[in-house]
C-alpha cells in the first residue's frame, strides 16, 4: 500500500466518526464538554490530514505543488505574451534553448487540444512575443521550476493554464514583477491556508460552533477538494474562501459584502454564478408579496454592479484577442471528457462510451468519448428538470438557505473538475438558523460524510481514476437524490431540533 492510500485510509475513518458524530448530536440540551472537546479534536486531527499528515506531497515531499503552480505562476506572470495557447510551446523553446526537453517530442497544442510534434513549432514566432528582458525572466523561472517538476513529457501534454480572465490579469499584476525562487513559491503557495483558515472562521462565527465543527472537518476530510489535488499551488482556494465568506456575511447580515464576495467567486471560477440563481428567485418572491428583505437586495445590488462592472472593463478596455482566446479555449474545454471531472454531462459520456485496458489502466479513446457525448439537449433539459423539482424548496427557504439548491444544479449542468467540489461544504454550513438544525439536515450532513468516506474506499480499492471518478460521480448522484428527498420530507414538518439555539453563544469547540 501507498503512503496516499494509507492517507486515504486514515481520512475515511475520520470521515465515518463525523457521519457518526452528526447523528449523535445531543437535540434538547447545549453540548457536554465532552462533545465540544470531541469535536474540537476531530476539525483538529482533520486539518492535519488535511496535508496528508504533514507529508505533504509525499510523491515529491515538497509543500509546493509544482506542476499546478507552474501554470498558474507562469500562465498568469506570462500572460500578455501567451495568452491562453501558447504557454507549452514557449516553454519547450526556452527549455532547448537551455539544453532541456531534448526527449520532449510532442506536447498538447492548447487552441485544438491535439497532441504536436514539437518540429512544428516556430523557435522565431514564439520568441518573438517578448521583449529580451521579458524572455530572460521567463527562462530564469523556467530555470527554477524545472528541477521540481517530476514529469515533462506529461505536464506538456496537460491542458494549460485556464484562469478567467479576470482572475488572470488580477494574478497578473501580481505576479508581473515576482521571480521565481524557492521562497517565493512556498510563499505564494502558502497564501490559500490563510484564506481557508479565514473562511472557516468566519463560518464558525456566522453559523454557530457546531456547525463551524462540521464543516471544518468535511471540508478539510473532502475526497472531492483535498490537498493531493491542487494544495501547494498558487491561489487555487481564493474562490471557495470568498464564497464560504460571502455567505457568512449574508448570514449576519452584510448584504455589500455577501454580494461582492460571491461575485468574486463567480468571476475567478464562472460556475459559482449559479449560487445567485436562487437568491434571484428569493428576490423575486419578495417583490411579488411586496415585502422587502434588505440584505438580499444588497446582496444581489452589490453582485450585479461588480459582475456588470469587471465585464464591462474587460470587454471595453482589455485584450480582445485574449478575452476571444479564453471563449474559444473554454469552450473546447467544456466540450472534452475529463476523467477527473465529476458531474452529470461527464457521467452520461464515460457510462456510454467503452472502455479498453491500456498497458493495465482503463481508458476510452478520443474518438469514442466524442461519440458518447450525450445529445446537446440532454444535460440541459435535465438541469431544467432538476431547477423545477428544487423551485418549491427555494420559495419555502430563507434566502441564504435557498443557496444549497444551487448544489446539485452545478453537478447537472457543469461537471466541473472534482476539486471544485468544495463548495459541498455549504451543504454543511446553510442548513443551520441560530446556531440549530433539525434531524433531517443532520442526516443530509452525516451522508455526505459517508459520500466522501465512499469515495476514498473506491480509492483503496483501485488505482484506475476512471473506474474511481466515474463510480464517485454515481455516488454522489445518489446522495443528491437522497437529499432532494430528505428537503422535501421537511415540507410541512416541524423540524426537529438538534442543537439548541443558544448554544452558539455559549458553546466554543475549537
Amino acid at each position: 500500500m501507498t503512503a496516499y492510500l494509507f492517507f486515504s485510509a486514515g481520512r475515511l475513518v475520520l470521515l465515518l466518526g463525523l457521519a457518526a458524530a452528526s447523528m449523535a448530536l445531543p437535540g434538547d440540551q447545549p453540548l457536554s464538554r465532552r462533545w465540544r472537546v470531541g469535536l474540537g479534536a476531530l476539525v483538529a486531527v482533520a486539518a492535519l490530514a488535511f496535508v496528508n499528515f504533514g507529508f505533504f506531497h509525499a510523491s515529491t515531499r515538497s509543500h509546493v505543488h509544482y506542476w499546478d503552480a507552474f501554470h498558474y505562476f507562469m500562465g498568469a506572470k506570462y500572460l500578455p505574451e501567451l495568452g491562453y495557447t501558447r504557454l507549452y510551446e514557449a516553454t519547450w523553446v526556452a527549455g532547448r534553448e537551455m539544453g532541456a526537453f531534448a526527449n520532449i517530442d510532442r506536447i498538447r497544442d492548447l487552441p485544438t487540444y491535439q497532441v504536436r510534434d514539437t518540429r512544428s513549432i516556430s523557435a522565431d514566432a514564439v520568441r518573438a512575443r517578448f521583449t529580451d528582458a521579458r524572455w530572460r525572466a521567463f527562462k530564469h523561472d523556467l530555470l527554477v521550476l524545472g528541477p521540481r517538476v517530476p514529469d515533462w513529457r506529461r505536464l506538456l501534454l496537460d491542458h494549460g493554464y485556464n484562469d478567467p480572465p479576470p482572475r488572470a490579469m488580477l494574478l497578473h499584476v501580481l505576479l508581473r514583477w515576482v521571480p521565481a525562487t524557492p521562497a517565493t513559491m512556498t510563499l505564494l503557495s502558502s497564501i490559500d491556508y490563510l484564506l481557508i483558515g479565514g473562511a472557516l472562521l468566519a463560518a464558525r462565527a456566522a453559523f454557530g460552533p457546531i456547525a463551524g465543527a462540521l464543516g471544518a472537518a468535511l471540508f478539510l476530510l473532502s475526497f472531492f477538494a483535498r490537498f493531493d489535488f491542487i494544495g501547494g499551488s498558487i491561489l487555487r482556494w481564493d474562490w471557495i474562501a470568498a464564497l464560504v465568506i460571502g455567505c457568512a456575511a449574508f448570514a449576519r447580515g452584510a448584504g455589500m459584502t455577501a454580494g461582492v464576495c460571491i461575485a468574486y467567486a463567480a468571476l475567478a471560477r464562472l460556475f459559482p454564478a449559479a449560487f445567485l440563481i436562487p437568491l434571484a428567485v428569493k428576490w423575486a418572491q419578495h417583490r411579488r408579496a411586496s415585502t422587502v428583505d434588505r440584505t438580499l437586495d444588497r446582496c444581489l445590488t452589490a453582485a450585479a454592479v461588480v459582475l456588470v462592472t469587471v465585464v464591462a472593463t474587460l470587454v471595453l478596455a482589455g485584450d480582445r484577442v485574449t478575452l476571444a482566446e479564453f471563449v474559444t479555449k473554454i469552450r473546447l474545454h467544456g466540450e472534452t471528457a475529463f476523467t477527473n471531472h465529476v458531474g452529470l454531462g461527464t457521467w452520461l459520456t464515460f457510462q456510454t462510451a467503452p472502455w479498453s485496458l491500456h498497458e493495465g489502466v482503463q481508458t476510452v479513446e478520443p474518438a469514442a468519448l466524442v461519440a458518447a457525448r450525450p445529445a446537446p439537449w440532454v444535460v440541459p433539459a435535465i438541469s431544467a428538470l432538476y431547477l423545477g423539482m428544487a423551485v418549491p424548496l427555494i420559495l419555502r427557504a430563507r434566502p441564504l438557505e435557498s443557496m444549497m439548491y444551487a448544489v446539485p444544479l452545478i453537478y447537472c449542468a457543469v461537471s466541473p473538475a472534482g476539486y471544485y467540489y468544495s463548495f459541498l461544504v455549504l451543504l454543511v454550513f446553510l442548513p443551520w438558523h441560530a446556531g440549530a438544525a433539525d434531524r433531517a439536515r443532520l442526516l443530509g450532513i452525516a451522508l455526505l460524510a459517508l459520500v466522501s468516506a465512499g469515495g476514498y474506499a473506491f480509492e483503496i480499492i483501485t488505482h484506475d481514476n476512471l473506474p474511481l471518478f466515474h463510480a464517485v460521480s454515481t455516488l454522489l448522484a445518489v446522495y443528491f437524490v437522497a437529499w432532494l428527498a430528505l428537503e422535501y420530507s421537511r415540507l410541512g414538518l416541524p423540524g426537529l431540533v438538534l442543537a439548541h439555539p443558544k448554544a452558539s453563544s455559549r458553546d466554543h469547540l475549537v
